[in-house]
């Protein structure tokens, strides 16, 4: 037993090492992600992507992937931020992409900045309007989607008092017919930098103008945002549209809100903090090949920042990410993880050890059969044999029981076995067809006993019994006549009748 319990326990103790030490480097190496859930799924609301927006995802996915992150996104596609926005409300996801003026982004907890969204108002290059107020009574037309007006170009429009009847609602594909036919005399467009709205009304005035448009200035946004606080004052900058030459050729004054990626606020903390990390790696990558990345940033952890930040966002743009050791409700798991694997290991090494007692048993015990099958043709000799076999066998299994290596129900199953034969062999030798000197069945020969010394006997009538080797035979004593000089005559003792 002891050969090989004691490897037994070298493999336990080997196993409890390898795995502490191996978790001690890995704390030490990726610190980072150890407080994450094993394959976290994030479900992300998003509008439809366009192509910069693919490829940023793609290259996102590899990122994790070289980064051995368990953060596994899945991308739920919305009609739009309004859309996406309203699936974090009803916690359909865990994260979503939407604007920071709409009311969700207050709910949830901001994770990163995608990009910027700026109030464009653009002229043709031949009019004489470089001021919002030289447009009043003046017919604008603003680019809207299925939802209506933008909310940003909405807050502009009510600030300068234009009113409705001097606002002409436009699709992306009326602009043209309007710019031809000079029924609007500037165009509010509200987009990003690069690709997109703003870039695709720049196209447009080209290929009708034949020149790029004019940038107005929105000389009051920086009242706008102390009035709106969820819009910021803002500058588009020089060549933010590419061109030669360059659009705009000079910076513009606007306001601006910010398409944010925005969590649950039970999103862990560690999980935010990896993915904000994550986020940024990505776009060091990506700058060089994809420009529209240029856009993306992390949160301002500013504690007046009106839209409240990931506290584990937080934690990793300060450089006081907690690590696994320092949240105490990841100690209770650790130490429950090792508690458990020890209690697994323990309830191995028990099940093994009492594998080993059973067998160490059964080897014992597996003699008893062939004892019972060989006394019953044994002589006296072997009789006697196989009961010191027997007499051993009890010995060993006292001597086991006493250092509590058989359990009192084996001990005492053993045991009864052990006495069974030994009562078998009892019986075999106490019977008249057998004894201890194996002259089976032979006739008893003859003795003649040796004679009595003289008893004094009086006239009693009395049954005398003799000694105890002779309790067989009883005899009875006559009344005889005794003298000083004679002995009475001794008389033999019939045989006992047969029984009946």
């Amino acid at each position: 037993m002891r050969s090989r319990f004691v490897p037994a326990v070298a493999m336990a103790s080997a196993l409890i090492a390898f795995a502490g030490v191996g978790s001690v480097l890995a704390w030490r190496t990726n610190g980072w992600s150890w407080n994450l859930p094993t394959g976290q799924k994030l479900r992300v609301a998003t509008a439809p992507l366009n192509d910069g927006g693919k490829k940023f995802f793609a290259a996102l996915k590899e990122e994790m992937a070289a980064q051995r992150t368990a953060i596994q996104l899945s991308l739920v596609e919305a009609a739009d931020l309004g859309a996406s926005a309203q699936a974090l409300r009803e916690q359909k996801v865990d994260a979503a992409v939407i604007r920071s003026d709409d009311p969700a982004a207050a709910e949830g907890r901001t994770l990163f900045v995608l990009r910027n969204l700026y109030v464009a108002l653009l002229v043709p290059a031949t009019a004489p309007i470089d001021s919002v107020s030289k447009l009043k009574g003046k017919k604008i037309g603003v680019l809207v989607k299925e939802t209506g007006v933008d909310p940003m170009a909405k807050v502009v429009l009510d600030y300068y008092g234009i009113e409705e009847k001097h606002v002409a609602r436009l699709a992306l594909q009326d602009l043209a017919a309007a710019l031809q036919h000079k029924q609007v005399s500037a165009v509010m467009v509200v987009g990003s930098t690069g690709a997109g709205p703003i870039a695709d009304a720049i196209e447009v005035f080209r290929r009708v103008t034949k020149k790029p448009p004019n940038f107005v200035d929105i000389s009051e946004a920086k009242a706008m945002a102390e009035r709106f606080a969820i819009y910021d004052e803002a500058e588009i900058s020089v060549g933010a549209f590419g061109g030669s030459p360059a659009v705009p050729s000079d910076k513009v004054q606007t306001i601006s809100a910010n398409v944010l990626l925005v969590s649950q606020p039970s999103l862990a903390n560690q999980v935010a903090g990896d993915l904000t990390r994550v986020l940024l790696a990505t776009k060091a990558k990506v700058a060089t090949t994809l420009p529209e990345a240029g856009q993306l940033s992390a949160p301002s952890t500013d504690n007046d920042e009106l839209l409240p930040v990931h506290p584990g966002t937080v934690a990793f743009l300060n450089g006081t990410q907690a690590s696994m050791l320092d949240d105490p409700t990841n100690v209770i798991l650790l130490i429950s993880m090792l508690i458990g694997l020890l209690g697994s290991v323990a309830a191995w090494v028990r099940a093994l050890r009492k594998k080993t007692k059973n067998q160490e048993i059964k080897r014992q015990m597996w003699r008893l059969p062939l004892i019972l099958a060989e006394s019953k043709s044994a002589d006296g000799e072997q009789l006697n044999a196989l009961e010191r076999e027997l007499n051993e066998l009890s010995g060993w299994l006292s001597e086991k029981f006493i250092s509590d290596y058989v359990s009192l129900d084996d001990f005492r199953n053993a045991e009864a076995r052990v006495a069974h034969l030994r009562a078998v062999i009892q019986e075999l030798r106490a019977s008249p067809a057998s004894d201890n000197d194996g002259r089976a069945n032979e006739p008893e020969p003859f003795v003649e006993a040796h004679p009595s010394p003289p008893l004094q006997l009086e006239d009693t009538g009395v049954l005398y019994r003799l000694p105890d080797r002779q309790r067989e035979r009883a005899v009875t004593i006559e009344n005889v006549a005794v003298d000083d000089t004679s002995r009475p005559e001794r008389v033999p003792a019939p045989r006992p009748p047969a029984a009946a």
